[in-house]
C-alpha cells in the first residue's frame, strides 16, 4: 500500500545557532540524535584531536547518552540515543565547549522506542569523519566547495527539477534502506552503488 508522503516544514528547519525543538510530549519513549560537524582552516591539532575525543565522552558519559561516534582531527561525527531531555543537553554541551557546535545541524527524533536505543556509548578516534581516504590536506575545503544548503522542504521542490541531478554518496547497503526518490519527470537520480565510501573519489 503507498502512503502519501507528508513534509512538515517546520519540522524541517536547520537549526543551526538556534534553540533545539522542545520535547514532544506526546512521543514516548525515548530521542535518536544525528549530527556531523566539520572543522577546518585549521583542522584540530594532535593534542586537539585527544581532547575533543575525552571530551565528547565526558558530555555524553554526563548525561547517560548511548550511541556511536567518529572524532576526527577534521570534526565529529554521531548518531546517539538517549532521554529526550539528555539528548538536547547533551546537544547543549557541545556548544558550550566550544563554538563551532552553534553550526551544527542537530537532528533530533523523539518516540524512539527502548528496544531501538543504543546500549552502550562508543566513540571512536578516527582519521576522518567518513571513510573517503581524504584525511588531512587531501580534503577539499567546504568553504570553498560546498554547495549551496537547502532546508528540507526546499529539497523535495528541488527534486522535481528535470534539470537537477541527485547522487548517492552513501554506500549501496545505506542505499538500499532507504533514499531520495525523485517524482517521475523531476530530477535524475544517480546511485554510485559502492561497496565502502573509500570508493566515491575513485568513482568521481
Amino acid at each position: 500500500m503507498d502512503h502519501e508522503e507528508i513534509v512538515v516544514p517546520e519540522n524541517a528547519r536547520a537549526v543551526c545557532g538556534k534553540e533545539l525543538p522542545p520535547v514532544n510530549p506526546e512521543a514516548a519513549g525515548g530521542s535518536i540524535l544525528l549530527f556531523y560537524q566539520y572543522v577546518e582552516d585549521p583542522i584540530w591539532t594532535k593534542a586537539e584531536h585527544k581532547a575533543a575525543l575525552k571530551k565528547v565522552i565526558e558530555i555524553g558519559t554526563k548525561y547517560n547518552i548511548t550511541g556511536r561516534g567518529r572524532v576526527a582531527r577534521e570534526g565529529l561525527n554521531c548518531t546517539l540515543t538517549g532521554k529526550p531531555h539528555d539528548i538536547r543537553s547533551f546537544c547543549y554541551g557541545l556548544r558550550e565547549w566550544n563554538d563551532v557546535f552553534n553550526d551544527t545541524d542537530f537532528k533530533i527524533t523523539d518516540g524512539v522506542a527502548a528496544d531501538k536505543m543504543f546500549k552502550a556509548l562508543s566513540i571512536r578516534k578516527t582519521n576522518e569523519l567518513v571513510a573517503y581516504g581524504l584525511a588531512g590536506d587531501k580534503a577539499p575545503s567546504l568553504k570553498k566547495f560546498a554547495g549551496e544548503h537547502l532546508e528540507a522542504d526546499d529539497y523535495h521542490k528541488a527534486m522535481q527539477d528535470p534539470d537537477a541531478v541527485i547522487i548517492d554518496v552513501r554506500n549501496a547497503y545505506e542505499s538500499a534502506i532507504g533514499h531520495f526518490q525523485p517524482p517521475e519527470g523531476g530530477a535524475t537520480l544517480i546511485d554510485p552503488k559502492m561497496r565502502n565510501s573509500i570508493e566515491f573519489p575513485k568513482w568521481l
